[in-house]
């Protein structure tokens, strides 16, 4: 990254070592990088998707009310999902890919698959 507005790097010194200049880094969990949130929304999405997955055995449960499976999305999946969400720099395409997540949610905790498809015509 470089560390003034106009492009150009200038060397940075901590105790007379120069520090290295990085497109990318992890800080405090989050994807800091020169192109923006994108690479953080995307690696948000993969640990909530891979959390959602563990959890499969409880949205096939139907011993368990649907008010108590949204519950559990909100605190276990969506949590991962939205962690630093506040920083996040929002283009067209990824609030696509954000309501997409949303919507992969929904239909993981309703039981509705993909093969389920009913157009707004047939409504």
């Amino acid at each position: 990254m470089t560390n003034n507005t106009n492009g150009f790097s200038t060397d940075i010194r901590a105790n007379g070592e120069k520090l290295d200049c990085v497109n990318r880094f992890k800080y405090l969990g989050a994807i800091i990088a020169d192109e923006g949130s994108k690479p953080e929304i995307l690696a948000r999405i993969a640990q909530a998707t891979a959390a959602l997955a563990k959890l499969k055995t409880i949205w096939n449960d139907r011993n368990i009310a649907l008010s108590s499976k949204i519950r559990l999305m909100r605190s276990l999946v969506m949590s991962i999902f939205l962690y630093a969400c506040e920083s996040w720099t929002l283009t067209a395409d990824t609030e696509r890919r954000i309501q997409a997540m949303e919507m992969r949610c929904l239909r993981k905790l309703l039981g509705i698959t993909y093969r389920d498809h009913i157009s707004n015509e047939e409504v």
